[in-house]
């Protein structure tokens, strides 16, 4: 089977994004099963030499009629042109190589445009709706709203929709009113490095949190400060650790709170010495930190099912998730993990001194967290799910053609 991922950077190493990684092990995976795999992607660094990864580029008349545009229109919305430019690059492959299935975010109501440009068989992977994913301000504006609406004017459309989260799709599903003829929840894969080091409780810091993910409001980064600003009142010994890059806190004006000024608002002179900010680093270097902290939390307003909490608990570290969208699938309170209200700062800090207060019940549920993402989530049985999952696409796409009354011609993108 010739299988086509779409994904917004490449590779991995220097695009640190979930569906990046998601993109990353399936291609592994499903590779090492005897498919091909065509990437076509967004942004791709210099140093990939992969005939089967495709930068996906305007040609030269969508770059002048996209400078045209500008003088009339706001240059945020060029992004929803990109579905017919991202198919009409799937063409291109599908003319070398026969593509049998994509399988594509829903961002945008690109999977639209690509499917009815191309007529391949497309699988919609809900990654993060805009209606769940956006928090507060961002979706209020006039871009969101065309978003969302764009968003589910191509869910509609769709003959497959999946989803990591049962509860993304049960949600999205319910709020554009579909009805897709499949439907199936899919969990994240993931399968680090052999090399990938393992968390134990004799070779960490008791007095290290750690924290991974942008400066933001959707990954809660006030939430972490503010929780541990009321952790360092009754346990001043305590670090932590802050790994992510400082896109700053939205306000409601349109302007940005950022790292220093927020840490500065919030913490004592005194004890700001006790939160460390690491900006941005590579994945093998957050694998290395994760084993030397006590504890890592994640805090975000809403994740699908991020692999931020995965790849902790891959390694066996002891967890604390906010318990927003789809992460308490991933983290069965008091089993692989605590549990924290999402936005609750106070309960964030009283979940954090539970794992720092009994270590060993913490090593427990690392342990627990670690055996939970090798048997549910191993790259190998997600990959085989897929492949049925494709088979069953195809055959309903095949059905519907014979339905019309015979095979339609390729229709090509009018794209640029």
């Amino acid at each position: 089977m010739h299988i086509a991922l779409w994904s917004p950077g490449w590779p991995l190493e220097k695009h640190q994004n979930g569906i990046v990684t998601f993109v990353h092990w399936m291609k592994l995976e499903l590779e090492r099963s005897g498919h091909r795999v065509s990437v076509l992607t967004g942004k791709v660094d210099a140093s990939v030499i992969d005939p089967d990864v495709h930068h996906v580029r305007r040609g030269w008349w969508g770059k002048t009629a996209r400078r045209l545009a500008r003088r009339l229109f706001s240059t945020e919305r060029d992004i929803f042109e990109w579905g017919a430019v991202i198919a009409r690059h799937m063409l291109e492959v599908h003319r070398r190589d026969p593509i049998d299935v994509i399988e594509m975010e829903e961002s945008f109501g690109w999977a639209a445009d690509v499917s009815r440009f191309t007529s391949i068989p497309v699988l919609v992977k809900l990654h993060g709706p805009a209606f769940l994913s956006l928090i507060d301000e961002e979706l209020s504006t006039p871009f969101a709203r065309e978003r969302v609406e764009r968003e589910g004017r191509a869910l509609a459309l769709a003959t497959a929709i999946a989803s990591p989260s049962s509860l993304t799709l049960k949600q999205t599903l319910e709020r554009y009113q579909l009805a897709p003829r499949i439907q199936q929840h899919v969990v994240n894969p993931l399968t680090m490095d052999d090399r990938t080091p393992v968390w134990r409780l004799d070779a960490c810091d008791p007095k290290t949190i750690l924290f991974v993910g942008r400066f933001d409001k959707r990954k809660g980064a006030d939430v972490v400060l503010r929780a541990f600003e009321l952790l360092l009142r009754e346990r001043p010994e305590l670090r932590l650790v802050f790994v992510g890059p400082d896109s700053g806190l939205s306000q409601p004006d349109g302007t940005r709170v950022h790292f220093e000024a927020f840490r500065a608002a919030v913490f004592p002179e005194a004890l700001r010495g006790q939160v460390e900010f690491r900006g941005r680093m590579a994945n093998r270097d957050i694998a290395a930190l994760r084993i030397q902290a006590m504890v890592t939390v994640i805090a975000s307003r809403w994740e699908n099912q991020g692999y931020t909490a995965l790849e902790a608990m891959f390694q066996g570290c002891p967890v604390v998730v906010s318990d927003a969208g789809g992460s308490p699938e991933s983290v069965v309170d008091g089993h692989t993990g605590l549990l924290a209200r999402s936005e609750d700062a106070g309960h964030f800090a009283s979940r954090l001194r539970a794992m720092v207060d009994d270590p060993q019940a913490a090593a427990a549920m690392g342990a627990a967290a670690r055996r939970h993402v090798i048997e549910t989530h191993s790259a190998a049985k997600v990959a085989s799910e897929s492949l049925l999952l494709y088979e069953r696409l195809i055959a309903q796409v095949r059905s519907n053609v014979r339905h019309v009354g015979g095979d339609r011609p390729t229709t090509r993108a009018r794209a640029s």
